[in-house]
């Protein structure tokens, strides 16, 4: 999210916070990627959010859905819960938010109060949104093909 006029980061809904976001992040490079004969500033956007990827990974845990006591909230239902375990040989993962400045994953519940692990979110939210993503492993499967594909119209 950010601000139309000034492009700063800010706040969403109050459980979205001011954060780099992998999971629209993800969304705006595959994009970028998309455009035949990117100029200089596309091109060094992509391999940014390509370091950052690469730095933003989570090893050795991912997201478990779990049975849970059926419950009615207001935006929705469900009878399952979503816990984060250990595992090493997990697929690197990623979190949808990371605070600015930290870079620490980053979570919150609807009054907007930063919190910085899923077991933290009230249950309502840790089942009615995604937290977790795996959306910037897509684009780093495509970007050597990019590159490749960048760097040899450059060199026509």
């Amino acid at each position: 999210q950010h601000d139309h006029i000034t492009f700063k980061p800010r706040n969403a809904r109050t459980y979205e916070l001011a954060s780099i976001c992998n999971m629209e992040s993800a969304e705006i490079v595959e994009f970028l990627m998309s455009i035949d004969n990117p100029d200089e500033r596309i091109i060094n956007s992509i391999n940014s959010a390509v370091k950052w990827f690469e730095d933003s990974k989570i090893f050795g845990i991912k997201v478990e859905t779990v049975q849970a006591e059926p419950t009615e909230y207001i935006y929705h239902s469900t009878n399952i819960d979503k816990i984060v375990v250990e595992d090493p040989s997990a697929p690197p993962i990623w979190t949808r938010f990371y605070e600015l400045g930290t870079h620490r994953p980053l979570f919150s519940n609807r009054d907007g109060i930063k919190v910085y692990s899923l077991d933290k979110v009230e249950r309502e939210r840790r089942t009615g949104y995604a937290w977790y993503t795996y959306s910037p492993k897509l684009i780093l499967d495509k970007y050597n093909d990019w590159l490749s594909k960048v760097n040899s119209s450059r060199q026509q």
